[in-house]
């Protein structure tokens, strides 16, 4: 068994600032407590990963894209999410 982790912190950092541009892009923004939102970005990529798609780490996949389609990161529930909570997950 390894102890290498699954992804380096430069492939979290990319994947990161991939998501920040596509965010801005859209007039959203991330969780500004980094360490915290790419523990987040770590979730997407063990799940792209795991699953060949990055579905949200706050909700359970099923392994299938097509039944999984509305938590793929972003999910349907962001902007339900970003108005009852003022932020998603």
């Amino acid at each position: 068994m390894s102890n290498q982790a699954p992804f380096t912190g430069q492939e979290i950092e990319i994947y990161f600032q991939q998501l920040n541009k596509d965010a801005e892009a859209y007039g959203y923004h991330l969780n500004p407590d980094i360490d915290f939102t790419k523990e987040l970005v770590l979730g997407l990529l063990e799940n792209s990963k795991r699953y060949g798609y990055p579905n949200c780490p706050c909700r359970l996949a099923s392994g299938n894209s097509t039944e999984d389609r509305s938590i793929i990161c972003p999910c349907d529930y962001r902007d339900a999410d970003l108005m009852d909570y003022g932020t998603c997950f």
